[in-house]
């Protein structure tokens, strides 16, 4: 998809992370629907760039973020974009990022979004390490 969509993907990993526990496919979910809406967010966009990062965060979590240069957040409070069936599509349900934010809560992180300086926006989750847990 990112070929075909005529995306610049850019991958910062952290190669040193710690271990984190977590069902692999509830945070495979999150990271493929962040992206997806990523995706969805750059459809219109000139210049479609996404950014992947993953880094050691403060007190004992692993920060995930996906940066892209789409459209970016409606104007209205970035919290409701987490509540159940609120959605900014015309065919979407409103279930994508609240699934998101319990799954992500369940494993005891947390997870957020805000609009870049330009244009675009970045959503953030934090997992507990391991050894935290």
């Amino acid at each position: 998809d990112i070929v075909i969509k005529n995306i610049s993907l850019k991958c910062e990993f952290d190669e040193m992370l710690p271990v984190v526990r977590g069902d692999r496919v509830q945070i495979q979910q999150v990271v493929l629907n962040l992206i997806i809406n990523s995706f969805e967010a750059m459809k219109d966009a000139e210049l479609k760039k996404m950014i992947v990062r993953t880094s050691i965060g403060k007190e004992g979590f692993i920060t995930v973020s996906i940066e892209d240069s789409g459209a970016g957040i409606d104007k209205k409070p970035p919290a409701l974009l987490f509540e159940p069936f609120y959605t900014t599509k015309k065919e979407g349900l409103g279930m994508g990022l609240a699934i998101n934010k319990a799954i992500i809560e369940t494993h005891g992180g947390s997870i957020w979004a805000r609009n870049n300086a330009d244009k675009g926006a970045v959503f953030y989750f934090t997992l507990p390490l391991a050894e935290k847990l």
